[in-house]
């Protein structure tokens, strides 16, 4: 049976606040952080709202739906609503490898893509 793709917009809030020298932003599902900046703020909440969404899509379950404006805190800061793209959609790239890696790759695995996605995602939760 195919899989079912499905790809879908939605706008995630994130509550951003002046504490002194940091802006702190946070939304009510993912939690949040501070930034220098307020667009570095904004550019880290869209950050942490992509890999949180893109986690459950990638696990196959549904990502919470967005907070509702009414039940939404702000507590004397601003609220920004970021869109985030839902989709279990996969695509497909080239990459070119020396063919002793390759090799070394296949000798390891009967599955590159998921080879590849594995090693991306340990990559990348160490940044």
């Amino acid at each position: 049976m195919p899989k079912t793709v499905y790809k879908d917009t939605r706008l995630y809030p994130v509550v951003l606040h002046r504490e002194g020298d940091v802006w702190g932003y946070h939304n009510p599902d993912f939690g949040g952080g501070g930034a220098a900046t307020y667009v570095d703020a904004l550019a880290q909440a869209q950050d942490l709202l992509d890999s949180a969404i893109g986690a459950y899509s990638e696990g196959g379950e549904e990502p919470p739906l967005p907070t509702e404006p009414d039940d939404i805190d702000a507590d004397g800061g601003k609220v920004a609503w970021l869109p985030v793209i839902i989709s279990n959609a996969a695509e497909r790239v080239a990459i070119t490898l020396p063919k002793s890696l390759l090799s070394q790759i296949d000798a390891t695995t009967d599955n590159r893509s998921a080879f590849f996605t594995e090693l991306a995602r340990e990559r990348l939760a160490q940044t």
